[in-house]
């Protein structure tokens, strides 16, 4: 929990009371922005179903963020905030936290470098449908 304390301490991640409906609400941002990665998929629009897909994943993983009681201020905060209170405790694999790391580089680099593959997509949505099925048996 040092990680814990140190972003607390840095402003990065803050406490907040936040209630069950909030959290649950921002899960299903989630599953929206995967069904809109999919839509982006089969049209062949590779670019935007990876950076729904990180999205997606994003708000899942901010959802259990929330249930702990914590906002974040940054997307590196939520990753490391995540991985001490959810992967390390073992409660969260280490595969989702793998699918978020990899969508965070996938989106960066196809939002500013665009660069992007059909392939990195379909790996990505994949991945990511996996990871909410685990994340939404801890919320729920």
């Amino acid at each position: 929990m040092e990680i814990i304390n140190e972003l607390e301490k840095k402003l990065r991640i803050k406490r907040a009371v936040i209630s069950p409906e909030m959290y649950h609400k921002e899960f299903r941002v989630g599953r929206k922005d995967l069904k809109s990665a999919r839509k982006s998929y089969s049209d062949g629009n590779y670019k935007w179903a990876i950076i729904q897909s990180y999205y997606s994943i994003f708000h899942a993983v901010r959802a259990l963020l929330y249930k702990s009681g914590f906002r974040e201020e940054s997307h590196t905060a939520l990753k490391f905030a995540f991985k001490a209170l959810y992967v390390e405790k073992k409660i969260i694999s280490i595969e989702t936290y793998n699918t978020l790391e990899r969508g965070m580089n996938l989106r960066e680099m196809a939002d500013y470098k665009e660069s992007y593959s059909q392939a990195g997509a379909d790996l990505l949505i994949k991945a990511v449908e996996t990871a909410l099925l685990e994340i939404e048996k801890e919320l729920f």
